[in-house]
């Protein structure tokens, strides 16, 4: 038997039940409703919603072989051409893992201690940016987000404005997102309408697919090529491209072509998943404050006992501001990036607590449910609260769905 969910209809399944706004409050309710597991099929295609951190970490991590896939989208992996180095869509093979362990390598906890000056400098130049332009906070958020990423990825200083690889990453940004809606492109649900030509009428994606794969192209290569033409002249700033080309070729005597390959795709992957999700984090933050100008006042009077208003926090400081730090812990929980995050899919047939699972079922972390649940994080869930993280007891949120699921999540 499968998973109880919404009934659905005749050929279309449960399609008319996917909601197209506020996706995460219908998830939430269908939890409420059906229980820990929640199975639709959308003309087809079983997708399952794993609600609670006992079962998430039963399926994503005691069963990551078998839950680490990713689902195949023929717009998206094939006519966008982003299957073959954008890590987040790779199914789970030693390529994936071999990436994983590369980026591990330079972005763990230790590695990124190198990193905090380049922190520092942008997020100075960012509380300056909002001082002197505060209505642009979004487009400050995003450019301080882009800019770290750039000079620990590529040694760039990106331009105050209009700078062209930020635009090109989002430009890139706003594709995927379009391409990942489900049932944006027929050529998902019909995957041989990719042979069609492009001319032909109804085929709009094909057009679409073409600016794309540039797009993916371009943020690919271009500051990788930057990168590379300015180590031959010696003008190449310490980052992440750099070391990593010379430690290549200092161990083997000289660069092949399977090294440069992981080392530009990988830098590609920092480029493209920084620049967005952590200013949406910000954003979140920002919005958390404007509503709850109780917690602002607590933050602002632990900075000033601190910092004696007399100069701007450094990382030493954290250990001094247990408020701040639960204030962060909360932003992420009360309302996550990515609330039901990117799907994983079986690998294979599986039964969980008695259910069938098939192969090749979407499955979805529920983290806005498990995150807004009393039993993860205590009375009032959907109060903005730092307070709750101030208590023994309390789980962080990271290890509760905000960063992912499994081997599938964010670096951290």
């Amino acid at each position: 038997r499968l998973p109880p969910g919404p009934k659905g209809k005749l050929i279309i399944g449960n399609a008319l039940d996917l909601p197209m706004s506020k996706e995460w409050e219908t998830y939430s309710k269908w939890a409420k409703e059906y229980g820990e597991l929640v199975y639709l099929k959308v003309f087809g295609q079983g997708i399952l919603f794993v609600n609670s951190r006992r079962l998430s970490y039963e399926v994503f991590d005691k069963r990551a072989t078998n839950y680490s896939d990713r689902p195949t989208s023929t717009m998206l992996n094939e006519l966008f051409g982003m299957e073959h180095w954008a890590l987040p869509l790779f199914q789970y093979t030693e390529k994936f893992i071999h990436y994983r362990r590369q980026l591990s390598e330079w972005f763990g906890p230790k590695a990124c201690e190198a990193y905090k000056p380049a922190q520092l400098q942008h997020a100075r130049m960012l509380l300056y940016n909002i001082f002197r332009d505060p209505k642009e906070y979004s487009t400050h958020f995003k450019h301080f987000t882009g800019s770290v990423v750039m000079q620990i990825t590529y040694g760039i200083c990106p331009k105050p404005k209009e700078d062209p690889y930020l635009e090109v990453a989002q430009r890139l940004v706003f594709a995927i997102i379009e391409a990942c809606v489900p049932g944006a492109f027929l050529v998902d649900v019909l995957p041989f309408h990719k042979y069609v030509p492009a001319w032909v009428p109804g085929t709009r994606f094909q057009r679409k697919a073409r600016v794309w794969r540039q797009y993916a192209n371009d943020v690919l290569e271009v500051p990788y090529c930057t990168i590379k033409d300015a180590m031959v002249t010696g003008t190449a700033e310490q980052c992440y491209v750099r070391s990593s080309l010379e430690n290549a070729i200092l161990d083997k005597g000289s660069l092949n072509p399977q090294d440069e390959e992981t080392i530009k795709q990988t830098a590609a992957i920092l480029y493209l998943a920084g620049t967005d999700t952590v200013a949406g984090a910000l954003k979140i933050l920002l919005l958390a404050m404007a509503l709850n100008p109780d917690v602002q006042r607590k933050a602002q009077r632990e900075l000033d006992a601190v910092l004696g208003g007399s100069r701007l926090p450094e990382f030493d400081d954290r250990s001094q501001l247990p408020y701040i730090a639960a204030l962060c812990k909360e932003v992420i929980r009360w309302h996550p990036v990515s609330p039901a995050a990117f799907p994983h899919a079986t690998a294979k047939d599986d039964v969980v607590e008695g259910y069938f699972i098939p192969k090749q079922t979407l499955v979805f972390g529920n983290a806005w449910h498990m995150l807004h649940t009393e039993d993860n994080f205590g009375s009032n869930p959907g109060k903005f609260s730092p307070e709750r993280f101030l208590q023994s007891g309390v789980r962080d949120p990271s290890a509760t769905g905000s960063f992912g699921f499994g081997r599938r999540q964010v670096l951290r």
